[in-house]
């Protein structure tokens, strides 16, 4: 925890500094899936192995992990943002947010049914499952600019004239 808190304080504005457009969101998105996947690994070859391998594995993964966590962090941050209209970003806001709620809700258990129950070939389908949705993400980010390039613009105005109609 103390490792991953130094590089937090460290390291967090310049592992964000180059996430400014959706572009660089999505890339970050896969960036933070490979990490998670490199993580994953390393903390399963961590089993069964000398007291100083296994925490030396272990260490170097939370500083894989975090760096993986802050480009993640900026990533959500940048894409909710940048692709939410301008007159809805609350909701798009509140509507991005429920996958962090249902990660929350549903990544202990499949961490328990997976990586403590299959053991190390669990922490490799969780760090597959981590770069296959990071490798998505880029082409997410594609797609929502198509839409959005694409769709009426609704103006605030008119939005509220149709709904108190």
């Amino acid at each position: 925890m103390l490792t991953g808190t130094v590089i937090v304080d460290v390291v967090q504005v310049r592992a964000s500094r180059n996430i400014d457009s959706p572009e660089a969101g999505g890339n970050a998105y896969r960036r933070a899936g490979v990490a998670f996947l490199i993580a994953c690994s390393l903390i399963s070859l961590s089993a069964g192995i000398p007291a100083w391998a296994a925490a030396t594995l272990l260490i170097i993964a939370v500083v894989i992990h975090t760096v993986g966590e802050l480009w993640h962090a900026a990533a959500g941050f940048e894409v909710s943002f940048a692709l939410a209209p301008e007159h809805a970003t609350g909701q798009y806001s509140g509507v991005f947010g429920l996958g962090a709620g249902l990660a929350e809700a549903l990544g202990p258990g499949l961490l328990i049914a997976l990586c403590i129950t299959w053991g190390r070939p669990g922490w490799y389908v969780v760090g597959v499952m981590f770069a296959l949705t990071g490798l998505a993400a880029p082409l997410a980010v594609r797609r929502a600019q198509q839409h959005r390039r694409h769709a009426p613009q609704t103006q605030p105005d008119a939005l509220e004239k149709t709904q108190a109609a």
